[in-house]
């Protein structure tokens, strides 16, 4: 037979995860993560072609083996700009992430009397 208590936490931590179930339901969250979906997934697309049509141009195609500038090939700035890329995806990814943390703080603080916080 379990003890009051740990039924009372059981209790209470089902509670939390209803209250929560109800959170995730409201419009305001299913917007945010649709929002953060319309972000994610085409960098991330982008990202993956980005990254993966260096190989594929340089082992099968010619296009990066003329020459660019200063005796440097088209792979070689190809490979420079990953780099770039790499970068500036950063920093804009820190910067949208801020925007959804704050989306994400004013709905938990719109429900936080509901959740019991």
């Amino acid at each position: 037979m379990e003890s009051p208590v740990k039924m009372g936490h059981l209790a209470e931590n089902h509670d939390n995860e209803t209250k929560y179930r109800q959170l995730i339901e409201t419009d305001e969250f299913k917007d945010l993560l649709q929002k953060k979906k319309a972000f994610i997934v085409p960098v991330t697309l982008f990202f993956l072609a980005f990254y993966f049509i260096l190989p594929i141009l340089a082992a099968y195609t010619d296009i990066l083996k003329g020459e660019a500038f200063f005796n440097i090939t088209w792979a070689w700035v190809y490979a420079l700009l990953q780099f770039a890329v790499v970068w500036i995806g950063g920093i804009v990814y820190i910067k949208k992430s801020a925007k959804y943390d704050t989306m994400a703080k004013n709905i938990l603080n719109k429900y936080q009397e509901e959740l019991g916080k």
